[in-house]
């Protein structure tokens, strides 16, 4: 979908409604009271009442977007600049080896209010959340393979020629590090550059599962730059883009898991882009909220105190808007649906 500064007026208008309801811009108003560990000009990081886990953290930009693609390029370059030191904050608190980010785009893909944001979530070995143990059960065929390369890479080529001046370390793919060359040797490379390559795996959890490894850091998001984990998420916006414009997903879910835990024996830094359509059966990568049996507050308390320092740097690279025009789901209609199952719920 387009940023906001290029939708129709009527699309603008009900968006500004949409607005006026969303209950995380109460949160960010202070109109209603939340659990805040992190604030500053333009991001606001709450720790869920009805956590996953233990120390589960919602981190959103202030500002009122439905979905990843609506982000503007300067709020998609701060919030995912500063998404590492805010992990390592989360992690230090709850002194977790592991952290997985969840996104849910569309409410096929589970999320419950359209103003984008990104569940933290800190792991650890015997956690029980199995929720993203990936069984492989699914193969994507060739022509679709084919589709999503093209459309990828067709994306990133186009961003790189925009952006000669800001992206000058690109010059080609760059070397593969000795962790991925196996991962390399056994799939579908579908885009690769320096700091990044897509694969198709040779069967996932869902047909058109897209994997994004980081040839920068073997395991820990919280370890990247902010350059680099802007670009790492660039690459995971486009990767969305075009399964929802090759495949004609309803909508993705986006995980990355960040080090060892008992449903990533591997530990390695990878993102999973997963196409979303009704009665996929894919229900159980989502959970049920329930109330915590411990101090929520405790908690809170905890990861505020490990945020204080999280602050945004300049950066080499502006990364700009990770969308492109044409794409099925930048259509005034499909945006208009999704206001009007927000407004109905």
């Amino acid at each position: 979908m387009p940023p906001p500064h290029s939708t129709s007026p009527d699309v603008k208008a009900q968006l500004e409604a949409q607005k006026q309801q969303c209950v995380f811009c109460k949160l960010v108003k202070k109109e209603i009271p939340g659990k805040i560990v992190f604030e500053d000009g333009k991001t606001i990081a709450l720790l869920d009442i009805y956590p996953a886990v233990k120390g589960h953290t919602l981190f959103m930009p202030k500002e009122h977007y439905p979905l990843l693609p609506y982000l503007p390029p300067q709020e998609f370059t701060y919030l995912f600049g500063i998404l590492p030191q805010l992990c390592k904050a989360v992690q230090s608190a709850m002194v977790a080896p592991s952290v997985n980010i969840f996104i849910a785009n569309g409410g096929v893909a589970g999320q419950q209010s359209y103003h984008f944001l990104m569940h933290l979530l800190p792991r650890e070995l015997g956690d029980g959340f199995f929720h993203f143990l990936f069984r492989d059960k699914s193969a994507t065929g060739n022509h679709d393979v084919q589709k999503l390369s093209n459309t990828l890479r067709t994306r990133m080529n186009t961003y790189f020629s925009q952006n000669k001046s800001t992206a000058s370390w690109h010059t080609g793919s760059g070397e593969t590090p000795t962790y991925l060359k196996e991962i390399k040797d056994k799939s579908t490379i579908l885009y690769e550059d320096e700091k990044v390559f897509c694969v198709v795996p040779n069967k996932g959890l869902a047909s058109g599962q897209i994997e994004l490894y980081s040839k920068i850091e073997q395991r820990e998001l919280g370890k990247l730059s902010a350059e680099d984990s802007a670009h790492f998420f660039l690459v995971i916006s486009f990767s969305a883009s075009a399964v929802f414009e090759s495949l004609g997903a309803q909508g993705t879910n986006i995980i990355v898991k960040s080090g060892m835990t008992d449903d990533h024996a591997s530990g390695k830094l990878c993102a999973y882009i997963l196409p979303r359509k009704q009665n996929d059966g894919l229900d159980s990568l989502l959970w049920q909220p329930k109330q915590p049996s411990y101090d929520i507050d405790g908690v809170a308390g905890r990861i505020k105190d490990k945020t204080w320092k999280v602050k945004f740097s300049e950066k080499k690279e502006e990364i700009k808007s990770p969308v492109i025009s044409g794409s099925p789901i930048s259509s005034h209609d499909e945006i208009k649906k999704a206001l009007e199952k927000v407004k109905k719920g």
